[in-house]
């Protein structure tokens, strides 16, 4: 007689601990693992990190700015350009030229002068000097500060104040003029009729050492020995 087989879902060997109905280990849950494991983005640190050099390169960039642009000054002439009523001039020569000189423009602005400078040190002169040598210190930076003799004493004090003390900028008397002050710095003129003008310290500012418009920037301002004896419309001083 055939014995009866053994069914499949009868007593066979049950499984080990931790094993699935079939015998095998089951796959470990990798997901919940990873999700456990992740760290999280610390995306409040990389902001701060972010801010913190921003400022700094702002810093540093405004640091380099101020120090390389001596008057940026050197900025250019754009604000002297935007000075209501000045007039500028362009293509002057600059060559040392003994003796009399004839200028387009009273006062002239630039152009052949004489080899000597005048005096520019805060220099009141109390007569009108030779434009020859007078166009030459405005080739080193100088502003130069006209008035028409007879002015109001009140307003040659004024003008006294602004010059007195300070280096490239001198004032005198100048014969002809059809404004009561006319100011004068290289390729530059402004005329105003009054003292308090609010300009007059505008075009001081904007020009007096203004490199991009001094031929000779960093050249002096200092002549001791034609301030103790300057010297006069058609004599000028050539040695």
């Amino acid at each position: 007689m055939t014995k009866p087989t053994k069914s499949s879902s009868g007593g066979g060997k049950k499984p080990a601990a931790g094993q699935g109905p079939t015998g095998k280990t089951p796959a470990k849950k990798v997901q919940s693992r990873k999700i456990v494991n992740k760290r999280q983005t610390p995306w409040g640190l990389i902001v701060t990190t972010v801010v913190i050099v921003a400022l700094a390169a702002g810093i540093i960039g405004y640091a380099v700015t101020r120090n390389s642009g001596k008057s940026d000054t050197a900025s250019g002439t754009a604000a002297a350009d935007a000075i209501p009523g000045i007039k500028h001039y362009t293509g002057l020569t600059r060559n040392h030229v003994s003796g009399v000189i004839s200028y387009p423009q009273s006062p002239p602005v630039g152009g052949n002068h004489a080899p000597v400078w005048a005096d520019c040190s805060g220099t009141i002169y109390p007569a009108q000097i030779a434009n020859e040598n007078a166009v030459h210190t405005l080739e080193h930076g100088a502003v130069w500060i006209a008035y028409k003799p007879g002015l109001a004493t009140a307003q040659i004090d004024a003008l006294t104040k602004l010059v007195a003390g300070n280096q490239y900028i001198w004032m005198e008397p100048y014969a002809g003029l059809t404004s009561n002050i006319s100011l004068q710095a290289w390729g530059y003129q402004l005329t105003v009729d009054s003292a308090s003008d609010p300009r007059i310290a505008d075009f001081i500012k904007d020009l007096k050492l203004n490199q991009a418009n001094t031929p000779e920037f960093g050249a002096s301002c200092d002549n001791a020995s034609f301030k103790t004896k300057p010297s006069t419309p058609g004599h000028p001083i050539d040695s």
